[in-house]
């Protein structure tokens, strides 16, 4: 699981698994070990049994036998496209159920008829998801000719607009996008 949701991913695949009457192992991003640990510890809490949902603290390289291992029925991963080659050859090859989330890059398009205003501030918060640093941050954007020098001059307004702060605080600028 990735390092800039060390929550929600893990819940995310954790929860309807557990519920399915499946145990669940993880193996979190190296850099989030303690988000790791907190996760598991909140299963426990909430009356799972012991080793129904078990965090192991390995290092990547000792992922393949993980994933090999006959107990492992299937594998789901969120990360790069060179950890999602790795992760899909080993499970593949042993015959495992996977899933790949490996970023996304779809494109906002801006029509002629668009409020170019809106646009920007759509874009423009899209753009900063997670500081930008997310695999869904807007990344790319198709702009019609037409309406491209406003929409570029909206979108910079609106990003000269964005100022570094606890995302908790409803008055950061970021937040103001109700998309």
């Amino acid at each position: 699981m990735p390092w800039n949701f060390p929550f929600w991913q893990v819940f995310r695949f954790a929860a309807p698994a557990l519920m399915a009457g499946n145990t669940a192992v993880l193996k979190h991003a190296s850099n989030v070990p303690g988000c790791a640990l907190a996760i598991e510890s909140v299963f426990r809490e909430a009356g799972f049994p012991e080793n129904v949902f078990r965090t192991l603290l390995i290092p990547s390289r000792d992922v393949k036998a993980l994933i090999e291992d006959p107990t492992i029925a299937a594998v789901t991963l969120t990360g790069s496209v060179d950890a999602g080659r790795s992760v899909a050859a080993t499970a593949g090859a042993a015959l495992k159920k996977s899933v790949l989330e490996l970023g996304g890059s779809d494109a906002y398009i801006v029509l002629e008829d668009a409020d170019i205003d809106r646009a920007a501030e759509v874009c423009a918060a899209a753009r900063m998801v997670n500081a930008g640093q997310s695999c869904i941050a807007g990344k790319r954007f198709i702009v019609v000719a037409e309406v491209r020098p406003a929409f570029e001059q909206a979108f910079a307004a609106q990003d000269a607009g964005l100022r570094m702060g606890d995302p908790a605080t409803p008055t950061q600028s970021w937040a103001r996008c109700k998309a």
